[in-house]
């Protein structure tokens, strides 16, 4: 945290202003690259709209995406200042029709910087900040108008997105909210209307979020976000997030991850080797879970998928099937460099069971140790069905709310890791075998030297494990860290039937 300096003309009416750090996030600032400096301009309202509460958890949510600082000032006289100059973009986040606005000296200063090509989002009430100011209509785009009957009774609504293909609203889906339903915005300036909501008292549709340009700047604005509950919707978290980067000038990025389980075909008696039922219940425990958002599953059967191109946006591949030559990533040499070059761009990776072993010959292993950090060599690595106690092996990510356990299952040992073994955290192990015991990996995690992250896990040929907390919950948190997510304290929690 850190105040801004205040101006000598403004010293009196300066109220706190912070700084609030991002943490890590999908959109990472390039190594050297400054981060997009935004301001939130705050500090008045009307007594129903409670900005001391509001501010700062809109601000945590727009600095998730690392590649924006976000600075707040709780005194709207500072559009004033010829400072607003060091900043790429404002949030407006303030109104009072009680109060004079901030005056012209703001208007003329807010003008020039959005018109020479700075960042505008105005959010929810703020659409009515210069009631004075004609041209306030073209700068916001639509604004509010107290002759008009202002919202729907504050409750529960859906907000359709009505443009796929802009770069605010790509890969957003519709979704539920509980807000005010704006009825009440004026304005006759074209707009890019980005998503709708239908009013229940007159069953018009009304805009959610629209952008356009001004100058040579660019505008936001949506009439979402009347308090903290409407303001952390992930839905809605996301659509402010994504709509003030492109405010500022970079490009939004999706705080979505994709999933995508690769199934492979049947080949085994009932109960082992079910990729598409392990698959399914692993898309079921991400889609239900209580504890993790903020994630799209997509689910692949029967090996390498007939479009290929679902593979394009992941953040990580599941594959959980047969290996050796009829392994799905090795299906055809198309297949193979379709995953190597996703693997070279950092997506993720995570292999179960016989999908660890590559087609048996010298220049597939040696792809495979590249992606995954360590393989099943046919003639080299054991798979007795056995009966060993499991541990977790590290304070891992990967590891958390893990406890040991004893089961039934094939789990492979004796995997064959490159000599860079320095770069193989093991997760799980076990005394194998029961003959002649030695600590044996089961599970591992890498990270990969293209930015990415894989894992790999030896357990899966019996479909009834995936009952066990421990044995499911390790591959719900290696997807959840190999898509670059935050896992849990506690672990992804799961149940199934």
């Amino acid at each position: 945290m850190k105040r801004l300096s205040p101006f000598a003309f403004l010293s009196a009416l300066m109220g706190l202003a912070t700084t609030l750090m991002a943490g890590p996030a999908a959109g990472q600032a390039k190594q050297g690259t400054p981060a997009k400096q935004v301001l939130m301009v705050t500090g008045q309202d009307y007594p129903g709209h409670k900005w001391r509460l509001t501010a700062p958890v809109l601000a945590e949510a727009l600095g998730q995406d690392s590649r924006m600082q976000v600075s707040v000032v709780e005194e709207p006289k500072f559009l004033a200042s010829p400072e607003l100059n060091d900043y790429d973009a404002i949030v407006l986040h303030f109104m009072d029709w009680e109060q004079p606005d901030p005056g012209p000296r703001a208007r003329a200063n807010l003008k020039r910087f959005v018109e020479g090509g700075k960042g505008l989002f105005i959010v929810h009430f703020a659409c009515g900040a210069f009631q004075e100011w004609p041209e306030f209509r073209n700068l916001a785009g639509r604004i509010w108008d107290p002759k008009l009957r202002g919202h729907d009774p504050y409750g529960e609504f859906r907000v359709d997105i009505a443009d796929t293909e802009h770069p605010i609203t790509r890969r957003l889906e519709s979704f539920e909210t509980v807000d005010e339903l704006y009825t009440c915005l004026v304005g006759d300036r074209p707009v890019e209307i980005l998503a709708t909501a239908r009013s229940k008292v007159d069953g018009k549709d009304y805009p959610m979020a629209f952008a356009f340009s001004y100058g040579k700047g660019r505008v936001f604005s949506s009439p979402l976000g009347h308090d903290v509950g409407a303001i952390r919707n992930p839905a809605v978290a996301e659509l402010f997030r994504r709509g003030c980067a492109w405010a500022a000038g970079l490009a939004p990025v999706s705080f979505r991850k994709k999933v995508v389980l690769i199934a492979g075909k049947a080949s085994h008696k009932r109960g082992e080797h079910e990729h598409e039922k392990g698959v399914l219940l692993l898309k079921h425990c991400l889609d239900t879970s209580p504890n993790i958002e903020g994630i799209e599953t997509e689910v692949v059967l029967n090996g390498w998928p007939d479009d290929p191109d679902i593979l394009d946006d992941a953040d990580t591949i599941l594959v959980y099937a047969d290996g050796w030559e009829v392994h799905p990533l090795f299906s055809t040499p198309e297949c193979r460099e379709k995953i190597g070059a996703l693997m070279s761009q950092g997506t993720g990776l995570v292999c179960i069971h016989f999908a660890l072993a590559p087609p048996r010959n010298e220049e597939a292993e040696a792809l495979f140790l590249k992606w995954l950090g360590g393989y099943y060599k046919d003639g080299y690595s054991k798979n007795p069905v056995s009966e060993p106690d499991v541990t977790p092996a590290s304070d891992h990510p990967i590891c958390r709310g893990l406890k040991p356990y004893s089961t039934r299952e094939e789990f492979y040992y004796q995997i064959r890791f490159g000599e860079d073994e320095q770069r193989v955290t093991p997760i799980v192990t076990a005394r194998l075998p029961k003959e002649d015991p030695k600590t044996e990996t089961l599970a591992w995690a890498v990270e990969r030297k293209d930015g990415g992250r894989s894992f790999g896990f030896s357990g899966g040929h019996f479909h009834s494990n995936w009952r066990i907390d421990s044995f499911r919950n390790m591959v719900l948190n290696a997807i959840l860290w190999t898509a670059g997510m935050e896992v849990p304290q506690e672990g992804v929690r799961s149940t199934v039937q």
